[in-house]
């Protein structure tokens, strides 16, 4: 089992009870667990009768390392005036204003789901060159 502390965890992250999971020892919620129980008086759990013991169980969440994305200012500079704001009208309308230019600014991380959506836009403008400002690895809680 990854190590992971109490730190790493989200605040009120749902837990899985179910120990008897054959992946169990890779699942982010039943490792959260591990550490979360000894700590907290209380915590907030998946409903065990909802869960699937497997790799198929919507709760499941891997402990594999993800990669996310910092900023994408430097993309900005290296588009043409229209190519940018195709870009810009494209998320905004799949992000919404604000979270945009928070990804965009890098306050808010990119998540790997993220990451498609913005490389789809780029792809589509013969952009797909063009690189985030920054790479971070971390354990992806919730996609």
């Amino acid at each position: 089992m990854s190590k992971i502390n109490s730190k790493d965890v989200p605040n009120g992250y749902p837990l899985c009870v179910v120990v008897d999971c054959s992946v169990a020892n890779h699942c982010l919620r039943q490792m959260a667990m591990q550490v979360l129980t000894k700590k907290n008086h209380l915590v907030t759990i998946v409903n065990p009768l909802r869960t699937k013991p497997s790799e198929r169980c919507e709760y499941y969440r891997s402990d594999e390392v993800q990669q996310y994305a910092r900023g994408f200012t430097a993309m900005k500079a290296q588009m043409l005036p229209g190519q940018y704001k195709t870009f810009m009208y494209k998320l905004v309308q799949y992000f919404g204003r604000t979270r945009y230019f928070e990804y965009r600014r890098g306050k808010l991380l990119c998540s790997p789901k993220d990451i498609a959506v913005i490389r789809n836009v780029l792809d589509e403008l013969g952009l797909s060159h063009l690189e985030f400002d920054a790479y971070e690895q971390h354990y992806c809680w919730n996609d």
